[in-house]
């Protein structure tokens, strides 16, 4: 598949937008997660029968040839079984191109792009031809691990129709099931999109992923240096050569209560578990299933903790995006991989408090946005 060439100055990125400004309406909400359960049985045959290296050495071109006939199958658009099937040949040979890249790198040797650089052994992993030489059979059996997938919650769109309304209000129109029926979905795109975007349902919701050119900024070279504290209470506490400020002061505030209302909601779960063992060593499995069923879900536990953590990501980015964009030219803070002892007691409460502190989404901002 051809790939889009890279602009000077200018990155391309993944974006997410939410399906649907109010809630979708019951047919394109059926529509939807019946086209996703039926390509993801598409998908998952693919990979049960091509997974393994029957696909090895073939390109999607070939492997149109053979699936095209048995389309018919899962009663799909031409359009959305094409791009799936594509989508999902490219996972394989990316498997692939990852099991060659490692059996290259034991032999001392570099996995290269561009054809006119590839060495010989890899042309010859690249294609069937390794199977007749014992060497690479082994290293081949070493590091390739056969695929499976279930992923039933995806749809990969390339052909659609995008359009902004009066209102403000992108909608997205591709083909449906039933032929000459399209399906018309509003999204909160800041704008109109181009090339091809995936459908991907979570905890109930649809959103879209798609990608989009961003403009990177050069590296700064004049301005001062300043130092960061990563702390709990906040997310950034500067030093004094920016004025000793301190970036989102409610970040441990919101820790803190999602903390006490995991102890205390995993207390009563757990309360409720003991009923459901007892019943079960009374024999009395209806009412087991019944506590179970009603009492011991996880969707709005889900709900929750996806809340949390959009709620979490979006104060340390905004936080970051502050610090940034202050005309300086080096931030400096410390490194929190490393385990620190203490001999200090600390109560419970504090010690669960820190085990949830979310400094990973701390540095995964600091390295993004600067």
């Amino acid at each position: 598949m051809a790939r889009k060439k890279k602009v000077k100055g200018m990155k391309t990125v993944t974006r997410i937008a939410i399906v649907g400004t109010l809630e979708l309406n019951k047919w394109k909400s059926e529509e939807l997660d019946t086209i996703s359960s039926r390509l993801g049985s598409l998908r998952s045959d693919i990979w049960n029968e091509y997974g393994s290296l029957k696909a090895w050495g073939l390109s999607e071109y070939d492997l149109d040839k053979i699936l095209r006939p048995s389309n018919g199958k899962y009663k799909l658009p031409a359009k959305l079984w094409e791009t799936t099937l594509y989508d999902v040949l490219c996972d394989i040979h990316t498997v692939q191109a990852s099991c060659i890249e490692k059996v290259l790198k034991s032999l001392g040797l570099r996995y290269e792009k561009f054809t006119d650089k590839k060495s010989v052994a890899q042309h010859v992993l690249e294609s069937r031809e390794w199977m007749n030489h014992p060497k690479l059979c082994t290293l081949v059996r070493k590091f390739w691990y056969r695929g499976h997938t279930h992923v039933a919650n995806q749809i990969v769109v390339k052909e659609y129709n995008c359009q902004t309304d009066s209102n403000g209000v992108v909608w997205i129109q591709f083909s449906g099931l039933k032929k000459g029926k399209v399906l018309r979905i509003p999204a909160t795109l800041k704008g109109e999109i181009t090339g091809q975007f995936r459908l991907i349902k979570r905890l109930g919701k649809w959103y879209i992923h798609y990608s989009t050119d961003i403009k990177v900024e050069p590296k700064r070279t004049k301005g001062r240096s300043i130092g960061v504290d990563r702390g709990y209470s906040e997310v950034y506490a500067t030093s004094t050569s920016d004025g000793a400020r301190f970036l989102s002061k409610d970040f441990g505030e919101i820790q803190t209560l999602l903390s006490d209302y995991r102890s205390q909601k995993g207390k009563s779960r757990n309360r409720i578990r003991s009923v459901v063992e007892k019943a079960k060593k009374k024999g009395d499995y209806a009412k087991a299933e019944r506590i179970v069923n009603s009492n011991l879900g996880r969707i709005k536990w889900n709900q929750r903790e996806a809340s949390f953590k959009g709620r979490i990501k979006t104060l340390v980015f905004t936080a970051t995006v502050q610090l940034m964009n202050d005309a300086i030219k080096a931030v400096a803070f410390e490194d929190l991989t490393p385990t620190f002892t203490t001999k200090k007691k600390r109560s419970k409460r504090t010690k669960r408090n820190l085990s949830s502190w979310t400094k990973g989404v701390v540095a995964s901002a600091l390295e993004q946005v600067s």
